[in-house]
C-alpha cells in the first residue's frame, strides 16, 4: 500500500512538472518584439559607473535592465542578453550607490529622484532606429 502511494505521488509530481514545462518551444513566439538599446549615463558631466538602469514601458509590464561600466556605457536586456527594450515610450530609472567615508553604509551617488519611476523625470521613446541614448542626469 505504501509503495502504491509513493508511486502515485511520484507520478502526479512528474505529470505536473511535464504540464508546467509545456511541450517546449512556443514561449519565444509569444514574446514581444525588442529593439537593441545602448547608451551612456552621466552625472555632472562624468560617467556614472556601476549604475542600474531600468526602462519601464508605458504600455506593457516587462522592464528592460542594464548596468553601466566604468565609462557609463550600458546595454539593455528584456528577455535575454543584449536584446534591448520593447519599442515605445519608457519611464527610465537610474540607481547608483557609493560607500560613505566610514565605509559602513552606502549612499546614492546621484540625485534620489532618478531612483523611482514615479519621480524620475527621464522618459525615452525606443524606436527601431535608436541612436546611442544619452542619459544626462542633473540636480
Amino acid at each position: 500500500m505504501l509503495i502504491m502511494q509513493k508511486l502515485t505521488r511520484t507520478g502526479l509530481l512528474f505529470s505536473l512538472a511535464c504540464w508546467c514545462s509545456g511541450c517546449g518551444g512556443g514561449l519565444d513566439e509569444d514574446l514581444p518584439e525588442t529593439v537593441a538599446v545602448s547608451g551612456v549615463v552621466t552625472y555632472q558631466g562624468k560617467p556614472v559607473t556601476d549604475a542600474s538602469i531600468m526602462f519601464y514601458p508605458m504600455q506593457g509590464r516587462k522592464p528592460a535592465t542594464g548596468r553601466s561600466d566604468t565609462e557609463g556605457k550600458f546595454t539593455l536586456r528584456t528577455f535575454e542578453e543584449n536584446d534591448g527594450a520593447i519599442p515605445g515610450e519608457h519611464q527610465v530609472t537610474v540607481n547608483a550607490y557609493e560607500s560613505t567615508p566610514e565605509g559602513v553604509s552606502m549612499k546614492s551617488a546621484i540625485p534620489i529622484k532618478y531612483s523611482s519611476p514615479t519621480t524620475s523625470p527621464l522618459k525615452i521613446t525606443v524606436t527601431e532606429t535608436n541612436p546611442e541614448i544619452k542619459l544626462e542626469l542633473i540636480d
